[in-house]
């Protein structure tokens, strides 16, 4: 992603008046863009801010501001305050070594140099002005004729905010109010601060002014101009719980504008009165809107007490449970004194970011979470989160621990209230599938929609192959732009970031773009708008656009696209019925929580079960991951239990040679010792190495891995000078074969230290101990 480049110059012409409120005017504009927590800028230029250039360092700053946009793909940030004129519509910005009256040739013509660096460096992405100066309106409106031709023709997003309408502007009312708020945020505002909403408020402080704002959308003149070109964060005390808040944008689009009703007050008048439980029914918008204003009670009037809400996520589809209750737990982190998870391998992510820390804190003040969307969830997780939630309900030493749920119809439980919208019975709940529903891949084409034959020429434009991308994923939620620009790039559409960013504005319409202009920017399509567009007319449609998006998702390594992948990329591999890369995906892209893995792969092993039967190699190695994690969440005893009960099938499914047969053979040995069998455990690892080495050769790494356990059995056994003679022995094998940093070798290493130190130079006064713990557990 590319940088936020900001350049703010202050110029005072020597020929003119000089300008009290400069250059501090200026300072403080650009100390609010360049600090990481506001504006988050970098300087473009120098060190950010240019103070009475000459019309040459003007220019030459201008150049390297634009150069370094272009080349990073940024967005740039230009404010420019001081002299300025014009003559004969032409708005001139006055450097100090500027001739007065100004000319072409002695004063700086800003729009014309404008259009000919974005003609020149095309690839930033975006371009906001900030104009404070004398008469600065009449660039407003030289920009609205001339700039939109360059604009129109590169395909540029831009704002201009200016401080007049050809008035004299001589106070720095604009730039003094601009750094102001800035800085201290706006509690009517939304998460961020953009140009449309400053002008509105720029032009209450300054009332001797008009503020004039102009946006374009890359071809034409828009109301509200781009998202993603936001000026800062909103640092309001109002937004400060939620600072961080995923859903903090859609937290300010559902509120804006926003009156109070009855259901919020009777929302309100419930959990005051003491209801562990509230669940809001109606209609997706309506019971988000109210769980939303609740988290932001200064649009509430007096209808919502300041502070009412301690923590609140909306669920989204494709969202693991880990994530929404790692969020849950970040958010009550920072609001409740002694909040920590509980560090707990037996735990579910829930229980660890969320219950078990309720319950070590003693507290008399209430503690309020809020959870939206639960009806996204696919239905297997859903199931766990409402389980999970009714347990909070109940417990009686959780009385303090207050739950406002925006939900479909399910059975109350204890000490819970319901508030239903009018002509609502709450919502249905539908039966959607757990993620979105193969079509057949066996006999002819399949018709998976009723369109006509031929596709339109619309249809054939990279704006209709970005949005048959977004149905495509919509039940999988929202897609993180670097595989979106990725998925366009092999469509043949926009390959850059800005490209991608033009063409998603003038799509704005169509579709909502969560974190616009930031690292963690997604694009969803709106409702209501899936069954109306998208071109899955057969198979080999449906069938590229799966093979266009795993290559996406597979190419992008950013945060946003990794969470993605962790919660889709198996899921996207088996609609594409490739079930053996879907099953890799699931190992390689491991869940934080030992407890979710276990319950991953127990619904992953049933899915398999179902649809190639349980004799099928997949099968197998799925359910010996979920007999893995089992071990690894605390249940060793049952985890052996379910390796037992695997092993006949593996035994029939599988050859000896199997990497996979071996493996569970590993596992077994490995749960023997951790359930204090070692006797079992070393005859296990006794026969493993033999057939390791026969049918993996001596140098394999699952060969000397398996020789170090032997190793350590003996140990687990009492016998640590047969456990020091077979690791001296193996050592010098493994460091040929995997070299000397392999972790392999420094288990053997660390193996050897232990027994030399207790056989050979055991400490003054120390008991020998028997055995050391395994340095490697069950794979």
């Amino acid at each position: 992603m590319g940088e936020r480049l900001a350049l703010v110059i202050a110029s005072q012409c020597d020929s003119l008046n000089r300008l009290s409120f400069l250059p501090k005017a200026a300072h403080e504009v650009a100390e609010a863009l360049l600090d990481p927590e506001i504006g988050g800028c970098v300087p473009a230029a120098g060190t950010g801010t240019l103070i009475d250039p000459t019309m040459v360092e003007l220019d030459d700053a201008l150049v390297d501001a634009f150069e370094r946009a272009s080349d990073n793909e940024s967005t740039l940030f230009l404010a420019l305050v001081g002299h300025g004129d014009y003559a004969a519509d032409d708005f001139y910005f006055l450097t100090r070594d500027a001739q007065y009256p100004p000319d072409s040739r002695k004063s700086y013509l800003l729009a014309q140099r404008i259009k000919e660096l974005l003609s020149r460096y095309s690839l930033l992405d975006g371009l906001v002005i900030l104009l404070d100066t004398c008469h600065a309106g009449i660039a407003a409106v030289q920009a609205a004729e001339r700039w939109s031709r360059i604009v129109g023709a590169a395909g540029k997003r831009f704002e201009v905010l200016t401080a007049s309408d050809d008035r004299t502007a001589a106070n720095g009312c604009f730039s003094l109010s601009l750094a102001k708020i800035l800085r201290s945020g706006h509690p009517s505002l939304g998460e961020r601060l953009r140009c449309p909403d400053l002008k509105r408020v720029i032009s209450g402080h300054c009332p001797a002014q008009t503020a004039v704002h102009l946006a374009f959308d890359g071809t034409w003149l828009t109301p509200k101009g781009d998202e993603g070109l936001w000026l800062a964060r909103n640092t309001s005390e109002a937004w400060q719980p939620l600072r961080g808040n995923p859903a903090a944008e859609e937290i300010a689009r559902l509120t804006k504008g926003y009156l109070p009703t009855r259901e919020l007050r009777e929302v309100v008048s419930k959990v005051l009165g003491g209801a562990r439980c509230v669940q809001v029914t109606g209609s997706a918008d309506e019971s988000a809107t109210l769980l939303a204003v609740l988290a932001r009670p200064v649009v509430a009037g007096r209808s919502v007490p300041t502070d009412f809400l301690d923590a609140i996520v909306f669920a989204v589809p494709g969202q693991t449970l880990e994530q929404l209750a790692e969020e849950l737990g970040r958010q009550l982190a920072r609001a409740v004194p002694e909040f920590a998870e509980a560090d707990r391998p037996e735990l579910s992510a829930f229980d660890r970011h969320v219950l078990e820390p309720l319950r070590a804190l003693v507290r008399d003040e209430p503690v309020r979470l809020a959870i939206e969307g639960i009806d996204e969830l696919p239905r297997h997780d859903r199931e766990r989160l409402l389980g999970s939630l009714r347990r909070l309900v109940v417990d009686p030493a959780l009385g303090w621990v207050q739950l406002i749920l925006g939900v479909g119809v399910f059975e109350p439980w204890p000490d819970t209230s319901t508030v239903r919208f009018p002509y609502e019975q709450g919502r249905l709940q539908v039966s959607r599938p757990d993620k979105p529903v193969e079509p057949p891949t066996i006999g002819p084409p399949v018709i998976t929609e009723i369109v006509d034959a031929e596709p339109s020429e619309a249809d054939e434009t990279p704006e209709a192959d970005l949005l048959e991308l977004l149905r495509f994923t919509e039940l999988l939620g929202p897609l993180p732009i670097a595989v979106l620009l990725g998925a366009s790039t092999l469509c043949g559409g926009p390959a850059r970031l800005p490209a991608l960013r033009d063409k998603l504005f003038s799509l704005r319409d169509e579709i909502s773009r969560p974190g616009a202009g930031t690292p963690d920017e997604h694009v969803r399509l709106n409702p209501g708008l899936r069954a109306s567009i998208g071109r899955f007319r057969r198979v080999g449609d449906y069938e590229g656009t799966l093979r266009v998006l795993i290559t996406a998702l597979g190419a992008a390594d950013d945060l946003p696209s990794r969470r993605y992948a962790t919660a889709n990329e198996a899921e996207l591999l088996w609609m594409a019925d490739r079930r053996a890369e879907a099953v890799r995906s699931l190992e390689t892209r491991e869940l934080g929580v030992p407890v979710e893995n276990r319950e991953r792969w127990a619904h992953w092993a049933a899915r398999v079960d179902q649809t190639v039967g349980a004799n099928d190699r997949l099968a197998i190695i799925c359910h010996a991951r979920h007999a893995t994690w089992t071990g690894k969440a605390g249940d060793p005893a049952l985890a052996l239990e379910r390796f037992e009960e695997l092993l006949p099938a593996a035994k029939r499914v599988l050859t000896a040679s199997d990497r996979e047969m071996l493996s569970i053979r590993n596992n077994l040995g490995f749960l023997f010792w951790e359930l204090d069998r070692p006797q079992e455990a070393l005859a296990a690892f006794r026969a493993l190495v033999a057939d390791c080495d026969r049918y993996l050769g001596a140098t394999d790494p699952e060969t000397l891995h398996t020789r170090h356990l032997y190793c350590v059995a003996h140990g687990k056994c009492g016998d640590g000078p047969e456990s020091l003679r077979l690791a001296r022995e193996l050592l010098p094998e493994a460091i040929d074969a995997l070299g000397e940093d392999d972790e392999i070798v420094l288990k053997i290493e660390h193996n050897i230290l232990f027994w030399r130190n207790e056989i050979e130079h055991p400490p003054p006064l120390r008991k020998s101990i028997s055995g050391c713990s395994p340095s490697r557990g069950a794979h």
